[in-house]
C-alpha cells in the first residue's frame, strides 16, 4: 500500500532517489509510457481535474487493469511533488529497475549496440540522447557515475517516455566496464571533432559501442585510448560545436542506418 503523498517529497533529490530506488513521473503521456513497460508501481496520484476529465477517465482504466487506484491531491499539493509550474494531474512513483544484467555478460551478449555516456552533466542533452537511442534501437545506454542522474525530472521529462524503452545501468569504473566490454568482442568508436574518421566512411558491425562524452571536454584521453577508432561529424557551415544530444542522434542515425538497413545485422 502507498503511503502519504509527503513521504514521496524528498524523491526530489537524488540521493533520495537512491537510497529509495524510486523516483517519480508525472504528465500523462509518460504516465502511459510508465504503466505499459511493466515497472513497478510504488504510488499513483492525481488531481481532482484531471481524474474529472476524459483524459483522466481513460487512464483510470488503465489503472485499475494493472490492479492500482490512485490518490486524490490538492492542487498545490501535486505541485509540490510533480517540480513543474502547469503540471498535467498524473503522476507515478516507480521502483528504479535492476541495472546488473546490462552490465553482465549475459547482458552484453543480447546487447549488440550500445551507447557508452562520459560525464553528460546536462539533464536536457541526457533526456534527448535517451530519447534519441530509443529512436535509433540502440539495445541499452551505460553511463559514467558523474553523468546526470537518468531519473531526474528534467531527464525524464525530455526523453518522452523513452526512459522505459532503453535499458540504462550506471557503471563507476568506466574504464574497467568497457575493457571487459571490449573481451566481449565489441569495438569502440569515440566521438571526437578533430584527428578522426568521418563517420559516412566507417563500416559498422555488431557488436559496437558508440562513446559519447562531456559537453565541454568530450571523451577523455583515458577512453580514446580504449577506443578501436575515433569517429567524427563532418562540417560544412561555420558553427563552433554541435551539443552533445544533437552529435549523438547523427551519429546513431549513422550507424543504425548501417547495422539495420543495409543488411549488415538486425535488431
Amino acid at each position: 500500500m502507498s503511503q502519504s503523498w509527503k513521504t514521496y517529497l524528498s524523491l526530489l533529490k537524488k540521493k533520495k532517489r537512491q537510497e529509495a530506488g524510486m523516483f517519480m513521473v508525472e504528465g500523462l503521456r509518460i504516465c502511459r509510457d510508465a504503466l505499459a513497460s511493466g515497472w513497478a508501481v510504488e504510488a499513483v496520484f492525481a488531481t481532482e481535474a484531471f481524474a474529472a476529465s476524459s483524459a483522466g477517465e481513460a487512464f483510470r482504466e488503465m489503472l485499475r487493469q494493472h490492479g492500482w487506484e490512485w490518490q486524490l491531491l490538492a492542487p498545490g499539493n501535486f505541485r509540490r511533488l510533480a517540480e513543474t509550474e502547469s503540471p498535467q494531474g498524473i503522476l507515478l512513483v516507480m521502483r528504479l529497475p535492476a541495472e546488473d544484467a546490462l552490465l553482465s555478460g549475459s547482458g552484453w551478449m543480447q546487447a549488440g549496440f550500445l551507447l557508452v555516456l562520459q560525464g553528460v552533466r546536462d539533464p536536457g542533452n541526457l533526456g534527448t540522447i535517451i530519447r534519441s537511442a530509443d529512436w535509433f534501437g540502440v539495445d541499452g545506454i551505460i553511463l559514467s557515475g558523474d553523468c546526470v542522474d537518468p531519473y531526474n525530472p528534467k531527464v525524464l521529462r525530455g526523453t518522452m517516455g523513452s526512459i522505459f524503452h532503453v535499458p540504462l545501468a550506471v557503471a563507476p569504473e568506466l574504464t574497467e566496464t568497457l575493457t571487459r566490454l571490449k573481451q566481449h568482442g565489441f569495438r569502440m568508436y569515440a566521438s571526437a571533432v578533430e584527428g578522426a574518421q568521418a563517420v559516412p566512411e566507417i563500416q559498422f558491425r555488431k557488436p559496437l559501442a558508440l562513446i559519447l562524452g562531456n559537453e565541454a571536454h568530450g571523451v577523455s584521453g583515458e577512453l580514446f585510448a580504449l577506443s578501436d577508432q575515433t569517429v567524427r561529424i563532418e562540417q560544412y557551415g561555420r558553427a563552433e560545436s554541435l551539443n552533445v544530444g544533437i552529435a549523438g542522434a547523427v551519429l546513431l542515425a549513422h550507424i543504425a542506418g548501417q547495422i539495420y538497413q543495409k543488411g549488415h545485422s538486425t535488431r
